[in-house]
């Protein structure tokens, strides 16, 4: 939660948390962002990556998560000038020959998403929040993505040491498509 708020409140957007993070408010508000921000889990699928996942709040009159597949995400319209898929492994998935690797990121990249920062493993919920929060700091000085990007790694292994600078906790993060400014 506080990834999200903090981050929304940098860019001057709006944060669903908890509840409110459904998939049904997904639909509803993803085709008019410029900025999407998913902090949840997500789990890649390597045999079928149709059916990599997000997960959403579990709505009110039910005890399951919601569930957000790759295959739900193709016909949607995305225009956001930035997804960040802070969650597990929306990178990775499987690899289809012709089609390349079927995943979270490659889902949201043919909704129209122009660019992407997305994960290639299991990720850290605290390092992770350090690392995205700086990015969007870099972002709003008007530093391109993947140098926003590259910059908030550079500053996280500042402030870490030991255990908590090995690359698991930060280099897990990529950009991919247009690495410009945010307008």
């Amino acid at each position: 939660g506080e990834e999200v708020f903090r981050g929304a409140k940098m860019m001057k957007g709006e944060a669903l948390i908890g509840d409110a993070a459904s998939r049904s408010s997904f639909f509803e508000k993803a085709s008019g962002a410029r900025i999407l921000h998913l902090a949840t889990h997500g789990q890649a699928n390597d045999r079928a990556g149709d059916y990599c996942f997000l997960v959403f709040a579990n709505p009110a009159d039910s005890a399951q998560h919601e569930l957000l597949y790759a295959r739900d995400i193709y016909n949607l319209q995305i225009n956001a000038d930035l997804v960040t898929l802070s969650a597990c492994e929306t990178g990775i998935g499987e690899l289809q020959g012709g089609e390349g690797i079927i995943s979270l990121a490659r889902a949201f990249a043919y909704a129209g998403a122009k660019s992407i920062v997305t994960s290639l493993w299991s990720v850290s919920d605290s390092k992770t929040k350090d690392l995205m929060l700086d990015f969007y700091r870099n972002l709003r000085k008007g530093m391109l993505k993947d140098d926003a990007l590259r910059q908030a790694k550079l500053d996280y292994l500042k402030r870490h040491r030991g255990q908590a600078a090995h690359p698991f906790y930060w280099a897990g993060f990529v950009g991919i498509g247009n690495m410009g400014k945010i307008k």
